[in-house]
């Protein structure tokens, strides 16, 4: 495909990668058959798709000896992490026979630790019954000093009574 005189058909070029990959349906097949051959730019464009384009899907595999490499690598790298622990996985290692036992005994000490300290937070804060009795009775014993006067007016209304029949009886 060198200059605009050489490049092939237009409406030809789709059919002529198709017909190169042998894609082309059966009928359409011996039209650019026929084509090729009466058309110069078309044929030299096919030409060049078959120089070019296997080139372009060649097989890039590794050779043997990057693999046996690759291999290599990669076991030293994951022994160098089994090798690299943290100290909790060490940790963890020494429970490794009996995981879940351990796990839950340690969620049960937790539970009971938490219930037994968290009382006092979580106490609520409504008074015991021997409370309550006494807080009905503070409203009364607020007014208690009203009740005291209220007994010394009674006195004066007694005396005022005990007065009266004495003062009728000389006038």
């Amino acid at each position: 495909m060198a200059g605009n005189e050489n490049r092939a058909c237009e409406s030809m070029e789709e059919d002529l990668v198709l017909y190169y990959y042998k894609e082309l349906s059966s009928p359409q097949q011996p039209q650019v058959e026929t084509h090729i051959k009466d058309c110069a730019p078309c044929r030299l464009y096919l030409q060049e798709m078959a120089s070019i384009l296997p080139s372009t899907v060649m097989n890039d595999d590794p050779p043997a000896t990057f693999w046996t490499d690759y291999n290599r690598e990669m076991r030293l790298k994951l022994s160098e992490v089994r090798e690299k622990k943290v100290w909790w996985q060490s940790l963890l290692g020494l429970l490794q026979p009996w995981p879940r036992p351990a796990f839950a005994m340690a969620a049960v000490v937790v539970l009971a630790l938490t219930i037994t300290l968290g009382k006092t937070f979580w106490r609520s804060q409504e008074s015991p019954p021997d409370d309550q009795a006494l807080i009905e009775v503070l409203p009364v014993a607020e007014n208690l000093e009203f009740f005291k006067d209220m007994d010394v007016l009674d006195a004066m209304d007694f005396l005022e009574n005990s007065d009266t029949p004495t003062t009728k009886g000389t006038t």
